[in-house]
């Protein structure tokens, strides 16, 4: 496997000190790395590995044993969630927190619309007074 040397001397500009780190990747790794290099401000593998770091730590949940989820967003969405931000605030994170929690509202709701329906039948079959004609 190669190795990649994160350095310190890339043409990244950083305002704290940084020390380099070797690491080992496998050559698919690699070539997705090198892929995301002009990415989003990645001028370097270097860059690609610190953002991706970046982002590893910044998105981790605020307190043990929470979960989080990672959703990619189309264009349509990014431009439409952009909007509800510039116009209330809204972060994406926001909404889509605002969204789970509607999915499991409504999938609730849902379950409880079923067994009251189970319960209907339920109770209407044991008022039902059997006939002789139908007993075997």
């Amino acid at each position: 496997m190669p190795a990649v040397v994160v350095s310190s001397h890339e043409a990244t500009k950083m305002t704290q000190p940084t020390s380099a780190v070797s690491l080992r990747i496998t050559e698919d790794d690699l070539a997705l790395l090198d892929a995301r290099i002009g990415m989003d401000g990645a001028r370097s593998r270097s860059d690609v590995v610190r953002l991706a770091i970046q982002e590893f730590l910044h998105n981790q949940p605020l307190l043990q044993g929470m979960k989080s989820v990672r959703i990619p967003l189309g264009r349509n969405d990014q431009v439409q969630l952009g909007k509800l931000y510039e116009l209330q605030g809204t972060t994406p994170e926001i909404a889509a927190q605002e969204g789970l929690k509607l999915y499991i509202e409504q999938a609730i709701d849902k379950i409880v619309r079923e067994n009251k329906l189970d319960d209907v039948l339920e109770a209407s079959r044991a008022a039902t007074t059997p006939r002789n004609e139908y007993q075997e």
